[in-house]
């Protein structure tokens, strides 16, 4: 048996020659003080968010702001939009008079009023580049999007901006890899320029971007244009910001904003069950559940995944619920690293709570003793959270295989078992290799190879058996990994943990 201790914290155990093998997980537990200054607060409700929660929330936001927990779409929303994803369709949605306008503006183009065709396309692009999901839907949209955009920047480069004439030049390559400009319909100048801006964007080569949806079902979008279904993508692409989503059926994902390198790979993971329940607007930021059980299920693990995608270092919970058939204002901290909560407590919200109790609930939350008047169902001691912020804790990606469970736990007292037994059928195997098989040694037994086989198969069971019993506990994938490597003299059978 040989130990190593790797950079990374991966604690690494070998199998050696004529060794029987005996597999030990040690297990190493941090503590850290929850971490006020860097943590957030996400909303939760089931239906629809009540039209009174700003005010009854309030008291709990403000007294949560002093303790480190901000709010409130302009930081919490804002945030999970520039570093996660945004709506594939925003509040108002594309205009149906989009296709009307898209001709207005290139009317205006051809006749020559280029600061008006500027005026009317730009915010016709702006929107459908906020709106993409609505391209999913129709995709023949995409060519008055396409024609909005050489308008727009043939009338750029006609008022004299070169730079925006450049980008929208860009954007057209991007999302339009196949089209060409006209010398005879456009003029020699757009011609040339728009030649010059495809020379500039492919000097330095492609990059690769891989889509992988947790449901194999789902189609992928790449800057609104239909690229594979299966659940998967893997595309060679000009360098630059690309949108991405899926849709499942009807249901589309988020966007997710993917900036593609030169001779780089870059990967993206969408959960679209998790981004159906996502809502980010300029009212409010969290989580938006069907009904009661789906969110007693899924919303500390999607709280603690939803904190750990912007690199929060703690998360809150609060949203209005029926607590004991009554309605109350809920919050809840919850643990960055496995998604459960820590503590939660409640205030009826019949009679109408006092501020100073509201405030009461948030010191609860936030670490302090309890006050009078306030329903507690979990009183879990702060400081044994572990400290968050790090990206280790709940994955979205890693959403699906919490959801729908484990295997059956009996498989791993199997395979310990066989593993024992082929171990232990190994390891006789080799010690009676070369005896004599008579008296007068006439024969020897040759059983080094089945010998060595043998305990290369308990190995390969050991390993699984180790991946079981972890998997079990319901750690994240993204902290773990079980394999089995050939060596020379045998196998390593290992287990990767980092602490």
């Amino acid at each position: 048996m040989q130990l190593d201790r790797t950079g990374s914290g991966s604690v690494i155990l070998g199998h050696a020659v004529r060794t029987i093998v005996v597999i030990a997980v040690m297990l190493f537990a941090a503590s850290a003080e929850a971490a006020p200054g860097d943590g957030i607060v996400v909303e939760s409700y089931s239906g629809q968010r009540p039209e009174d929660a700003n005010r009854l929330l309030s008291p709990v936001l403000d007294e949560l702001a002093n303790r480190g927990y901000v709010a409130g779409p302009e930081v919490v929303g804002r945030r999970f939009e520039q570093k996660v994803s945004r709506p594939s369709i925003v509040e108002n949605g594309l205009s149906d008079a989009f296709a009307e306008q898209v001709e207005k503006g290139h009317k205006a183009w051809i006749a020559g009023r280029f600061d008006e065709a500027v005026k009317v396309l730009t915010p016709l692009v702006d929107s459908a580049h906020a709106n993409p999901g609505a391209f999913a839907q129709n995709q023949p949209l995409r060519e008055k999007q396409l024609k909005a955009l050489i308008a727009l920047a043939l009338s750029y480069q006609r008022i004299g901006d070169q730079d925006a004439t450049r980008q929208t030049f860009g954007e057209i390559l991007r999302s339009f890899p196949d089209t060409q400009l006209s010398r005879a319909s456009y003029g020699p100048d757009a011609f040339n320029l728009f030649e010059e801006v495809k020379k500039q964007t492919t000097a330095g080569g492609k990059g690769k971007l891989v889509v992988k949806a947790t449901n194999d079902a789902a189609v992928v979008f790449i800057n609104e244009r239909f690229q594979n279904a299966g659940g998967s993508a893997r595309a060679e692409l000009l360098p630059g910001e690309y949108r991405v989503f899926v849709q499942v059926g009807k249901q589309l994902s988020r966007v997710h904003r993917v900036n593609v390198v030169a001779n780089e790979e870059a990967t993206v993971t969408i959960d679209a069950d998790f981004d159906a329940l996502v809502h980010s607007s300029p009212k409010w930021s969290g989580f938006l559940f069907a009904d009661a059980g789906a969110r007693e299920k899924l919303e500390s693990t999607y709280a603690a995944a939803f904190a750990n995608a912007i690199n929060a270092r703690g998360v809150v919970l609060v949203g209005i619920d029926n607590v004991r058939g009554r309605p109350a204002i809920v919050g809840s901290l919850v643990s960055l690293m496995n998604g459960r909560e820590v503590r939660r407590a409640s205030i009826n919200l019949d009679p109408d709570p006092s501020v100073d109790k509201l405030r009461a609930l948030a010191r609860f939350i936030a670490g302090e003793n309890a006050a009078p008047g306030i329903d507690i169902q979990l009183a879990g001691d702060i400081n044994s959270v572990p400290a968050g912020g790090t990206g280790e804790g709940v994955q979205i990606g890693d959403l699906k295989r919490r959801d729908q469970g484990g295997t059956w736990g009996g498989w791993k007292f199997i395979t310990g078992g066989l593993a024992l037994g082929a171990l232990g059928v190994g390891a006789y195997l080799l010690s009676v290799d070369g005896d004599c098989t008579d008296d007068a040694c006439t024969y020897q037994r040759e059983t080094s190879i089945s010998g060595w086989a043998t305990i290369g198969g308990g190995a390969v069971l050991a390993g699984v058996t180790v991946y079981l019993f972890i998997r079990g506990s319901g750690e994240s994938q993204a902290q773990r990994s079980a394999y089995v490597v050939p060596t020379s003299g045998g196998v390593y059978a290992g287990y990767a943990l980092r602490f």
